[in-house]
């Protein structure tokens, strides 16, 4: 198995696809740094993260494409269908001194906490046009991480959970993903995925609804969904023979109805095409959870300062017999090793 794709999915926006990203310990680096919200009230003082299945209009945010300049310095947003006003630039990494005097707001998602700060008036009234509501972008502030919160994984789990690759690496923090440091997914299971949609539709790369990070080519041998049961994964460098990325599989992935986005139109796909319910017909295989459909795997990788390429080999070295959660012990959920290595390795990274 190999790396096919890496993608950084940028938050409810269209993902930035790299050849290669770097690890850290909140997932690939740049991941996730920035936050689209709805600005807090005396009645909501919480800045409240916007995605694209909570309102209608928020399907308008596929619309947003994303791209990374080649010095690695700046992030260009261009809305594809605006007639004027269409791109912003902003800085993939923004200076300290430049944020001094900047307003901080408290962001909460899935019950962790983390400080974002203001990324100004004019990317605030960039986006505000755009989606017609008051909006502001925000940078992750503090120490640059989030708690992983135990409510995406156990509902009304509200403690944060502590969570390391093995025992050998430091616990993972993500910044302002949903859950988890990585989302990894097969293209077996992408297959599958498409064989679902109208004949018409068969074409369309459906994996980009899904935004993982790390898109795992399978080859023809490996059944549909075989990401479900796995419990470990090393990751081999093609480049560098003496790097290896331990990868840990924590939470079959339960998906929400941002699949059903139509991302050329900005709004809800026909019917037909509606990969929610199209999955939750025979997906819903995570029992803590067990009216949503499943795809992929959530997952944490190290060490940090690795480095993922597209066509890195993949090897499942550990197995799982069920659906676990990062609280169930190792001993109840760890089978024999797998010995098998795909055809291609795919990354998928967004910033």
């Amino acid at each position: 198995m190999k790396i096919q794709r890496v993608g950084k999915p940028a938050t409810t926006l269209r993902p930035v696809e790299v050849s290669a990203a770097e690890l850290t310990n909140e997932g690939l680096r740049f991941d996730r740094q920035y936050v689209l919200v709805k600005p807090p009230t005396q009645e909501q003082p919480l800045a409240e993260h916007i995605t694209e299945d909570q309102i209608k209009w928020n399907f308008q945010l596929g619309l947003f494409h994303t791209a990374i300049d080649k010095a690695w310095s700046k992030l260009t947003i261009t809305h594809v269908q605006a007639k004027e006003h269409a791109a912003i630039t902003v800085p993939l990494s923004p200076s300290p001194l430049g944020l001094l005097n900047a307003a901080v707001y408290e962001v909460s998602i899935f019950g962790t906490k983390a400080p974002g700060i203001d990324m100004g008036e004019e990317v605030a009234s960039y986006f505000s046009h755009h989606l017609g509501s008051p909006t502001r972008l925000l940078y992750i502030g503090g120490n640059g991480q989030r708690e992983i919160p135990g409510a995406a994984y156990l509902p009304k789990h509200y403690q944060a959970l502590s969570i390391a690759v093995n025992d050998k690496l430091q616990p993972q923090r993500i910044r302002f993903a949903d859950a988890a440091p990585l989302l990894i997914t097969s293209t077996a299971s992408e297959e599958d995925a498409r064989r679902r949609l109208p004949l018409a539709a068969q074409g369309e790369d459906v994996i980009v609804r899904f935004r993982p990070n790390v898109h795992v080519d399978v080859g023809s041998e490996v059944a549909p969904y075989d990401e479900d049961g796995w419990g470990m994964l090393a990751i081999r460098s093609q480049t560098d023979r003496a790097q290896e990325v331990s990868v840990r599989c924590l939470f079959r992935t339960v998906r929400c109805l941002s699949l059903n986005v139509d991302l050329a139109k900005g709004g809800m796909i026909a019917t037909n095409r509606q990969l929610y319910g199209l999955l939750a017909k025979d997906r819903r295989t995570n029992d803590k959870f067990p009216h949503k459909p499943v795809f992929g795997q959530y997952a944490c990788a190290g060490p940090s300062g690795a480095v993922l390429r597209v066509g890195d080999e993949v090897e499942v070295t550990e197995r799982t017999g069920r659906s676990v959660t990062p609280m169930s012990p190792a001993s109840e959920t760890q089978l024999t090793g797998a010995d098998y290595i795909a055809s291609r390795s795919d990354i998928t990274a967004t910033a």
